[in-house]
């Protein structure tokens, strides 16, 4: 079992919520805060090498 879990709520949100939250992901993209798919491969690949 993981030792620590993100709680997550399961409450709904609302639309302006989920568009606010969308615009704030697009502007991270655009600056160029993400990982490449290759990227993301070669992260999960070291969980649990530790």
């Amino acid at each position: 079992m993981l030792k620590y879990r993100k709680k997550v709520s399961t409450e709904r949100i609302s639309i302006e919520q989920y568009n606010k939250e969308l615009e704030a992901s697009e502007k991270e993209i655009e600056q160029g805060n993400f990982y490449t798919h290759e990227q993301v491969k070669e992260r999960a690949s070291q969980w649990g090498r530790k």
